[in-house]
């Protein structure tokens, strides 16, 4: 009898253990599938909120450089072609000398059209998804250095790999804006892109020998506009897990360096 008792209560003790277990690892299939659940739901925010400020900063630039642009059509190739236009009015009143208009004008309207083209590139996002990064900087320099406010220089270090579209096109419209304001307010002479290729890490500096600037004054004054351009740089090369950093001072030069680790 008490054999039997205790075969029963070891067979009861059994079925409570096996039941603990079977809840316990029911228990924990479910919360892992929770929180699988949620990390994919995070993932899926973190993305959409990646491509909506990718979106954003492309937005922003894309309409700056649209700006910039138009000044540039109606000071550089705006005065080409009023000249190309008066030789046309000349060779239409006189008779002679036609050869020597034609051929200036001719040489006027080409110029016109390599500009026009070389600033289409600059604000054309599927230009850097097809040539790449390096060669859509070196057409940037190239177009900044037809305005002959700058000597300018691009220097590749390391072997070439491609960072991927999104990186890319984020980095590509945050050198541009640098590059625009150095245009607009550096004074410089004299500007430098670097890119440096390694296993570990990509750098992408820009340097200007200009006048300088007081980083913390114009990043503690929320109002000014190049603090908020300099915070928007920031923020999207650390959207793009990379950092930037901006040394700068008053009468010296200025130099911006971007760092992405890569995996």
């Amino acid at each position: 009898m008490g054999s039997n008792y205790e075969i029963l209560l070891t067979f009861i003790v059994g079925i409570i253990i096996f039941g603990i277990l079977v809840t316990f690892i029911i228990s924990f299939v479910f919360l892992f599938q929770k929180r699988q659940a949620k990390h994919r739901q995070e993932k899926q925010a973190l993305k959409i909120a990646y491509e909506q400020e990718i979106l954003k900063s492309q937005l922003e630039i894309q309409n700056q450089t649209l700006q910039d642009i138009a000044q540039e059509l109606h000071d550089n190739i705006g005065q080409l072609l009023s000249v190309a236009r008066i030789n046309l009015n000349v060779m239409e009143e006189e008779g002679d000398d036609k050869d020597g208009y034609i051929k200036q004008t001719n040489e006027i309207i080409n110029q016109s059209i390599n500009d026009l083209r070389a600033l289409t590139k600059s604000f054309d996002g599927d230009f850097v998804q097809q040539f790449g990064l390096e060669e859509s900087l070196s057409h940037e320099i190239a177009r900044i250095r037809k305005t002959k406010r700058f000597a300018t220089e691009i220097n590749i270090i390391g072997e070439k790999y491609s960072l991927g579209y999104e990186r890319e096109i984020v980095l590509f419209r945050v050198a541009q804006e640098v590059l625009n304001n150095a245009l607009k307010h550096s004074k410089a002479q004299n500007l430098t892109v670097l890119l440096s290729y390694s296993p570990e890490n990509f750098e992408l500096t820009i340097k200007d020998d200009g006048k300088g600037f007081d980083i913390e004054r114009i990043q503690q004054n929320e109002i000014n506009q190049s603090g908020a351009g300099l915070r928007n740089i920031q923020r999207r090369v650390k959207l793009i897990g990379g950092t930037c950093q901006i040394s700068s001072e008053i009468g010296k030069e200025t130099q911006i360096t971007i760092t992405l680790l890569i995996s």
